[in-house]
């Protein structure tokens, strides 16, 4: 979504309205494959103090990605807010310099949606995930694998405790 930032940044006081959604392709993000189910919503405002511009948004993205212990689909809500300072010149503080009079809020939003994910989804606490020998569902099926398998080069830690 392209926001033009025209009239507000040559008028300190101005504020502008956003609401509406945007239609994000699907990412791959820390290994997590990531697919939108639908339309990242948008609410929030840009506003002009002392130059420097001030977007702050809610945003609520839906999605689907994989368990972290399964491989299973998870669908997943991610709400979170977002504040960003943007200028047209540089400054001490923590600005993003922008270089025309439109935003592209497809990249910050995707930033910000980023930086607020957890390191992997799990379908579920009890989620037993794949056996380490096989591969099998654990939640699906049982498999007759052995569970004690011990690292030869660890073998000798075995009875430390006896």
């Amino acid at each position: 979504m392209i926001i033009d930032v025209s009239q507000i940044i040559t008028n300190e006081g101005a504020v502008k309205e956003i609401d509406g959604e945007l239609s994000l392709a699907d990412l791959s993000f820390n290994g997590q494959d990531i697919h939108f189910t639908a339309p990242v919503s948008i609410h929030g405002d840009i506003k002009n103090i002392s130059g420097i511009l001030y977007l702050s948004l809610d945003c609520r993205a839906q999605f689907v990605t994989k368990c972290g212990r399964c491989l299973e689909d998870v669908e997943e809500t991610l709400d979170f807010s977002m504040e960003e300072q943007l200028s047209k010149l540089p400054s001490d503080e923590e600005v993003i310099i922008i270089d025309s009079s439109e935003l592209d809020l497809d990249e910050l939003v995707i930033k910000n949606f980023c930086s607020e994910l957890p390191i992997n989804y799990i379908c579920s606490e009890d989620c037993k995930g794949l056996c380490h020998v096989c591969g099998c569902n654990l939640n699906h099926t049982t498999c007759d694998c052995e569970d004690d398998y011990i690292d030869p080069r660890l073998a000798a830690l075995k009875n430390f405790l006896k």
